[in-house]
């Protein structure tokens, strides 16, 4: 049998137009934000766009607590964790990024900062960043792991030398690791869990004499993370959140988990073809949907140039030689294929799912309806004559595009996930499209599509038709 959309839990999800998801009531506790000046000294992996275009102000905070441990939140497990002792005391900081309060649309962003290239990187902002200014999101991002806390640290002793997330690791029954990282004793996370919470907490109260977001009354708070973050945060949703009781939505970008069902949490997972072979696409339930999106890769050529202003204004992340590089040096030593990336916007589709979100929170208006890739019996994606894959949501730069792109570029990591992209040159896109007219009209098929279905926002539906009437083709 073949399926395309809304397979696994079609009866679930048709029930959810009467189904409002409940807005948590939480107890945890709030960290203590105190706004960072330290002369001399700048912010690490700030904004890469000018925020003031937006009307948009970034200010940083130190955030401090003190977290407990949990037994149990591990990667694969549905069973809520269970508190081993508390008492904690850790020191992060936290990057805002506030609208001003006539542009404001009450809900506020948390991201967990990836850190798998051993920097803060807010990867879903860096895809998404013009659709959520637009739109008036307050936005935060958090570092809440030891990887990136201690590059904070190393790169800005001046600004982050008092900063730390670290606990011990060792359970004291039976002195396993308490958070999974292999098989002997490690370093581990066991404070993240409560760190983001206390942290998002703090931000969410707004209060003290330094606010992080000035005359905003935030409603609703949406948690959010890429690949490494939104593996820890399906760790989240299925072992801390039952107790936290915090977050009213997430919204994962690749490398989501499976889910338990039994929450009244909103949650859509955004996944790409080019993780498709690395990371399998797990049931969905009444609360939870899954997208998939065709031909796009793990983070768009869009946003690899974001990452690349970062990093090259940091000259934070170095590569072998001992130099500062950018994420695209990072990733071109392992592809086989070059320029990398796709030019599939992955934040169209990122952006669509955190409306949907906030709708099934604040209206009790389910989310579209999980669509995958088409797959035969035995879980293997179709392909057509052409090699492009079936089904999914397909974006006018994958079903009417001005680039050969592929989702897979080899078989290293990161490349193998990153894809890559050669534009048309005038003579082919002739050959494809013959005139601008029926380009045009291909774009707007797509994307309207897949507005009409809610995987993407009208509003980028209309920009991607006006974008495609500056094409001249024949």
């Amino acid at each position: 049998m073949l399926s395309s959309l809304t397979v696994e839990s079609a009866g679930a999800e048709s029930e959810t137009a009467s189904h409002v998801a409940t807005s948590p009531t939480s107890t945890s506790p709030a960290a203590t934000l105190t706004e960072v000046h330290v002369p001399g000294t700048t912010a690490l992996s700030a904004a890469a766009v000018d925020l003031a275009k937006y009307g948009y102000i970034e200010r940083e905070f130190y955030a401090a607590g003190t977290a407990n441990r949990y037994r149990g939140a591990v990667a694969g497990s549905q069973q809520t964790a269970t508190i081993i002792d508390g008492n904690w005391a850790y020191r992060t900081r936290v990057l805002v990024r506030a609208p001003k309060p006539g542009h404001f649309n009450g809900t506020l962003l948390v991201e967990w900062t990836n850190v798998t290239i051993g920097v803060d990187a807010d990867f879903v902002f860096a895809e998404a960043h013009e659709d959520l200014l637009r739109q008036g999101y307050a936005y935060a991002v958090v570092s809440v792991q030891r990887i990136g806390v201690n590059r904070l640290k190393s790169w800005s002793p001046a600004r982050y030398g008092t900063l730390s997330v670290d606990a011990s690791n060792v359970d004291p029954q039976g002195g396993g690791n308490i958070d999974a990282c292999g098989p002997t004793a490690c370093a581990g996370d066991p404070l993240s869990w409560d760190v983001y919470t206390q942290v998002a907490a703090a931000l969410k109260a707004n209060h003290g004499s330094q606010p992080p977001f000035p005359g905003l009354r935030i409603h609703d708070v949406i948690a959010t993370g890429q690949s490494q973050s939104a593996f820890r945060l399906s760790t989240y949703y299925n072992t801390i959140q039952p107790i936290a009781n915090f977050f009213d939505g997430f919204v994962l970008w690749d490398r989501a988990g499976a889910l338990r069902s039994d929450l009244p949490v909103p949650e859509v997972s955004v996944n790409s073809e080019g993780l498709s072979g690395l990371a399998p696409t797990f049931p969905t339930t009444t609360y939870t949907r899954a997208w998939e999106v065709a031909g796009s890769t793990h983070g768009s050529l869009y946003a690899a140039q974001y990452v690349d202003a970062m990093f090259n204004r940091d000259k934070a992340l170095i590569g072998p030689s001992g130099e500062p590089e950018s994420f695209t040096q990072w990733v071109e030593p392992s592809c086989a294929v070059l320029p990398a990336f796709s030019t599939v916007p992955n934040g169209l589709v990122v952006s669509a799912a955190l409306d949907s979100v906030k709708k099934w929170v604040e209206w009790g208006k389910a989310a579209p309806p999980t669509i995958l890739f088409t797959r035969d019996a035995s879980g293997t994606i179709l392909r057509d004559s052409n090699g492009k894959v079936e089904g999914g949501v397909r974006l006018s730069q994958f079903a009417a595009p001005t680039a050969d792109v592929s989702a897979f570029n080899g078989t290293a990591f990161p490349c193998l996930v990153s894809g890559s992209h050669r534009y048309y040159t005038p003579t082919e896109l002739k050959q494809i499209y013959g005139t601008s007219f029926n380009y045009v009209s291909q774009v707007g098929a797509s994307m309207f599509t897949a507005a009409k279905g809610g995987y993407i926002l009208p509003f980028d539906a209309v920009t991607a038709v006006a974008d495609a009437t500056r094409v001249r083709i024949g």
